[in-house]
């Protein structure tokens, strides 16, 4: 055993739990309660946003993104609402992130619309930063395809910066554990140097 090597790893292994701690602390304060997306689809008048009748219902994960999308295999445009709610346990700003191809998506927060992209063609996607206050909010996004001789796609996001922040915390006292098990193992493996 080479107490060298195995102390500066178990102190690195205590360290990086005291991080990952930290990180995990943190991440729950910025963490915001979300279900998923209630979605109704449409079968659309024309590419031009005019909706038709509502053809099914359906789900979609708090964060997605789908290529091509659901009912895509229809000859007339198709396209979607969705609704989530979500609960901000405190005041936070969120980067928002939405995208698509071969349409046009709508993103609104509480009724309002927070960010509308045209992308005919590639996929496009663009993100905008909200503040929430505490409580509950709604987003709604809206998609509607415009060319129907292309596989529509769309995509959603939504990102807390301080959560971003403690993901990276907790990714380096990871780090630091692993460095430190591979120290302590080797500091508890290698014989001793003979004076």
């Amino acid at each position: 055993m080479r107490k060298s090597i195995l102390i500066p790893g178990l102190v690195l292994i205590v360290l990086g739990a005291v991080i990952i701690g930290f990180g995990l602390q943190l991440s729950q304060q910025f963490g915001i309660e979300a279900g998923e997306w209630q979605v109704t689809w449409y079968s659309m008048q024309n590419t031009y946003g005019v909706w038709g009748d509502a053809i099914a219902t359906g789900r979609f994960p708090t964060i997605f993104s789908y290529d091509p999308l659901e009912y895509s295999y229809r000859e007339d445009p198709i396209g979607f609402k969705a609704r989530l709610e979500v609960n901000v346990p405190r005041d936070v700003t969120v980067q928002f992130t939405i995208g698509g191809d071969d349409g046009d998506i709508t993103l609104f927060l509480d009724g309002d619309v927070l960010l509308n992209l045209p992308c005919p063609d590639p996929n496009v996607q663009q993100s905008i930063e909200a503040y929430l206050t505490a409580g509950r909010h709604i987003l709604e996004i809206e998609y509607y395809q415009v060319l129907i001789e292309d596989d529509p796609a769309a995509l959603f996001n939504m990102a807390v910066s301080g959560q971003q922040e403690a993901m990276s915390i907790m990714t380096g006292g990871g780090a630091l554990v692993f460095i430190g098990i591979i120290l302590a193992l080797l500091g508890f493996l290698l014989k001793p140097k003979k004076m």
